[in-house]
């Protein structure tokens, strides 16, 4: 077993701490430095759940004597919590520090699980025994770069999933799903599944405050694949768009996106920039519901990466596609301009960049800052 410690970039001045016991593959990442702003409001339910189906391997083996008050667990959709039961809301900190450590996997030990169709439940124990405050940790999940709809702990099934903490507790998590594909894995044996969490992804700032801190910062979480003897669901009108402009990294276009070839030759990054190539803002006229939004992704090894846009945490499609999917070459950057629809001012717009071939344990997903759009004056 290895435990790793993962902090937010020296970039914050506050630091949050995942400390994971992983299989052997894990390997190390970095979580984006988050900032900017967001105005109360409100997202549409999650999906509906899915019939229960036979699990395909035990899950509860290595959880063992665990004992959790179930009134200090509250499995939250994002942005449910009602605004006025935070008393406290507009304490800052509170969403800066965090520190968990995370045991007891239900596949402990193992790098590839098979598949024999049904649910997958994986299972483990969080313990919060160094925060200071309640914790918010979100989850998502992507097998070979598709997003998969989860339960957590028997919730509603949702892209991102939620649960609360309080200091000094263990509590036991089960992440639920159904494994989805596209057609063209259809024949894959194979199958990469990546996990990574959200820290506080219900935190919203608020009068005028202008600051997400490590609130919101995403980082790769756990990894393993999944040997399929079974075909698991087939989406049949999940689609990509490919209209991203691989540019090379000239010293005009380093000067333009305020690039270093430090950030180049570094790891896989991901920004959004406005119209006007503003990093880190967005603004939309008054009179529209189109954000235009250009996406740079640089850095990293070469790969294939799938690619999405969210908005208050739920997936948008790309006109008739689901995301967007890029080849990296080095010394190039990608750059991808999109209109998003039904977009507002209030709303928050991220992104997520999973990579499709990196080797399991890579821990290479990267999730943007995430952005309040604001209203052009």
């Amino acid at each position: 077993m290895i435990k790793k410690l993962l902090r937010a970039s020296a970039a914050s001045q506050f630091a949050i701490a995942l400390v994971l016991s992983l299989c052997s593959c894990a390997g190390t990442s970095e979580s984006d430095t988050q900032s900017l702003v967001s105005n109360p409001f409100e997202t549409s339910g999650n999906l509906n759940s899915e019939t229960q189906v036979s699990n395909p391997f035990d899950t509860t083996a290595s959880v063992t004597n665990i004992s959790v008050d179930s009134a200090v667990i509250e499995t939250l959709p994002p942005f449910s919590k009602p605004q006025e039961s935070e008393p406290e809301n507009d304490d800052f900190s509170k969403y800066q520090e965090a520190e968990i450590a995370f045991s007891d996997y239900s596949i402990e030990g193992k790098s590839t699980v098979k598949y024999s169709g049904g649910e997958v439940n994986f299972s483990f124990v969080s313990d919060s025994a160094k925060n200071k405050y309640d914790v918010e940790i979100g989850y998502m999940a992507f097998i070979n770069g598709v997003p998969q709809k989860l339960s957590l702990n028997g919730s509603e099934k949702s892209e991102l999933v939620s649960i609360s903490q309080k200091p000094d507790t263990k509590q036991t998590v089960t992440l639920t799903f159904i494994p989805e594909i596209t057609k063209e894995y259809e024949h894959e044996k194979i199958l990469k599944v990546k996990l990574m969490t959200v820290l506080h992804p219900s935190y919203r700032p608020k009068d005028g405050f202008l600051g997400f801190g490590n609130a919101h910062s995403g980082q790769s979480f756990f990894e393993f694949e999944l040997e399929a003897d079974t075909e698991p669901q087939i989406i049949d009108d999940f689609t990509y768009s490919s209209d991203c402009e691989s540019i090379l990294a000239t010293a005009k276009v380093k000067e333009e996106y305020n690039l270093t070839d430090a950030k180049l030759s570094g790891t896989n990054m991901i920004s959004l920039f406005g119209a006007k190539r503003q990093e880190h803002s967005l603004s939309i006229d008054k009179s529209s519901d189109k954000l235009g939004v250009t996406l740079l992704l640089y850095g990293g090894e070469p790969d294939e990466y799938a690619v999405y846009f969210y908005k208050n945490h739920e997936r948008i499609k790309l006109g008739e596609n689901g995301g967007m999917r890029f080849a990296s070459k080095t010394g190039y950057i990608n750059e991808y301009k999109v209109a998003l629809d039904d977009v507002k001012a209030g709303d928050i717009i991220y992104a997520v960049e999973v990579p499709l071939n990196a080797e399991i344990g890579s821990m290479n997903i990267r999730k943007s800052i995430s952005i309040v759009v604001t209203e052009n004056e």
